[in-house]
């Protein structure tokens, strides 16, 4: 079983591996006058970016339609009967979703039978506002994967790019005691079993491609140092970046 799984995630990994072409990331500062902006955190982008964002939330303001389309689609996006977009698990309906009450999200559940009805009857598993609070952060749930009651949470600190990933357990709703935790980085993981994982991550100098995501998955198992998880296979770091999907009878774990 172990052996067919790891076959059909090394499968997915490499369907979902998007490969640039070779030869056009080949620019230089001659050519483009904004390279700088490659450098994400550097201390010239983080200086350009504020100004840059009031002239993009600002542009629209001037279009005569934007007072008048604003407030309605406000209204259409924090309607209390809209049914947010959901994964089927096998403890019931799961989906991350934001409102006018909660800021940050709410990560919660709901039963297929009242699914189709106008309102829903959701049950909070983890209140990210809450988390946000007690942790001094900004969190928002940038999705998760579940294996039964376990999930892996992605935490966004701020919408940045890079996430946190720690494991909760969706029906005692808590984290999991000694479970998964990977810290913030570009990266996404998938199961294998209750206690291994294969993930795509910053593990360490050279495994990222040029532009900062990861190529390079590796099995993870439950309590073990991440500088000791077994590397898979790697691509090149001219590819855009590897994403790991497991899939089991056609579908995903």
């Amino acid at each position: 079983m172990k052996k067919s799984l790891l076959h059909a995630a090394l499968l997915s990994a490499i369907c979902l591996t998007v490969a640039l072409l070779h030869g056009q990331s080949s620019a230089t500062s001659a050519d483009d006058a904004f390279l700088w902006l490659e450098e994400v955190e550097g201390p010239r982008t983080l200086a350009w970016a504020p100004a840059a964002k009031e002239r993009t939330l600002g542009a629209p303001q001037w279009y005569s339609r934007y007072n008048r389309s604003y407030p309605d689609k406000l209204t259409i996006g924090e309607a209390k009967h809209r049914i947010p977009s959901v994964s089927l698990e096998r403890q019931g309906l799961l989906s991350c979703w934001q409102d006018e009450s909660h800021v940050r999200g709410i990560w919660g559940r709901t039963a297929l039978e009242g699914y189709g009805g106008q309102d829903p009857r959701w049950e909070t598993i983890l209140d990210l506002d809450v988390l946000a609070v007690a942790e001094n952060k900004s969190w928002i749930c940038k999705g998760h994967s579940c294996l039964a009651r376990r999930c892996l949470v992605k935490l966004s600190d701020g919408r940045k790019d890079g996430v946190s990933i720690r494991e909760f357990d969706s029906e005692a709703k808590s984290s999991v005691a000694n479970g998964f935790e990977l810290p913030e980085g570009k990266q996404s993981v998938g199961w294998l079993g209750r206690d291994t994982v294969l993930a795509a991550r910053n593990w360490s100098e050279g495994t990222t491609t040029e532009i900062g995501y990861p190529f390079v998955p590796r099995e993870l198992k439950r309590a073990q140092p991440v500088d000791q998880a077994r590397e898979v296979f790697r691509r090149l770091r001219t590819d855009l970046k590897i994403v790991p999907l497991v899939l089991v009878n056609g579908g995903s774990l």
